[in-house]
């Protein structure tokens, strides 16, 4: 019996992703991941429910403790949604700043090293 090869998916059919730098500007915050991405996950929960929490597929690339940076990978058709929840996040995690939007890492790669 022959195998068949498994297909790739369309570049038409993948979600596109968006990078977002986001910069924490109080400096009194514990800087660990995993809460962040607790509040971020809980604050995109109340502000849009649980399909979009889902969908919005949260990931943390880059946690810089010194710069107090963060780098995080969303889904493209939700990023107004995400932006929005960031205001509910400002409860716990202080004021944050969003310093750029990309939709390729490469682009902003040279602000998290700095």
């Amino acid at each position: 019996m022959q195998k068949k090869k498994l297909s790739v998916i369309r570049p038409t059919l993948r979600h596109k992703k968006r990078y977002i730098l986001i910069k924490l500007l109080d400096t009194a915050i514990n800087f660990d991941s995993k809460k962040i991405y607790s509040v971020l996950t809980q604050a995109l929960l109340k502000n849009s429910g649980l399909f979009v929490q889902v969908d919005t597929n949260i990931t943390i690339l880059e946690a810089d403790v010194v710069s107090k940076t963060l780098l995080i990978r969303i889904n493209k058709d939700y990023l107004n949604e995400f932006i929005s929840s960031l205001f509910f996040a400002q409860a716990e995690l202080g004021l944050l700043k969003i310093v750029e939007t990309t939709s390729t890492i490469k682009k902003i790669k040279g602000d998290v090293d700095d």
